[in-house]
């Protein structure tokens, strides 16, 4: 298992703000646990990968896995390109634009706390996108968080803000935050035919921590625009 000082090494350069930034990500948020649900083999597609630290979590947890990260943020790109591990690579693009002819074919989609920053329209394009690349065994795991309990979704809420609007860590186009409760997310990946278990892992945690496991049920395509 990867440990935080492991991570953070395989990084050649880092600045004392995008150190400080990585490692307070790892103590808030249970990235181990999340990678527990990911297939260990095939194309896993890490979709909103920032600098690329769950990314190499998940390369690093198995060589049968070819990781790929996407992400808006260029020079978040530009550092996680420096990473050293063979079955990991990288990708400038935004998520919030992609189709199905965009998206490599994947065993697994991962989508970690991005999609709060998509528009709803965009949110469910890009879940049918999703979708329609996956492996007929695949599996989307996507964490979010729940809207209970109420004082961990109200912190989660300022952080951002803060995070967001006033120090912008966080590289979006979305004019506002677009969350949505559990029992929205479950019928939405339902109405595309997943089947869905959603796991609570805010144990521990200040922040209202909740995974989608999405496995496919069958075919499921792509809706075309009109």
């Amino acid at each position: 298992m990867t440990t935080l000082s492991q991570a953070l090494s395989a990084y050649p350069r880092l600045t004392w703000r995008q150190r400080t930034h990585l490692r307070v990500r790892w103590l808030v948020c249970p990235l181990q646990k999340i990678a527990s649900y990911v297939p260990k083999n095939g194309v896993i597609v890490d979709l909103g990968c920032g600098h690329g630290l769950f990314t190499l979590l998940l390369a690093r947890g198995s060589a049968a896995r070819q990781v790929i990260g996407i992400d808006l943020d260029r020079d978040k790109i530009a550092l996680a390109q420096t990473l050293r591990q063979e079955n990991l690579r990288f990708i400038a693009g935004d998520i919030a634009q992609q189709t199905a002819a965009d998206l490599p074919a994947a065993q697994a989609v991962t989508i970690t706390d991005v999609l709060y920053l998509v528009p709803y329209a965009a949110q469910e394009q890009l879940l049918r996108a999703c979708a329609a690349r996956l492996a007929a065994d695949g599996v989307l795991v996507l964490k979010e968080m729940a809207e209970r309990p109420r004082w961990k979704a109200w912190l989660n809420w300022l952080e951002e803000t803060l995070a967001v609007r006033l120090l912008r860590i966080t590289e979006t186009t979305a004019a506002g935050f677009y969350f949505r409760p559990r029992a929205d997310w479950m019928a939405l990946l339902e109405s595309m035919g997943f089947c869905v278990e959603v796991i609570a892992l805010d144990k521990g945690y200040y922040h209202p921590h909740a995974v989608f496991v999405a496995r496919r049920t069958g075919q499921v395509r792509e809706e075309k625009s009109p």
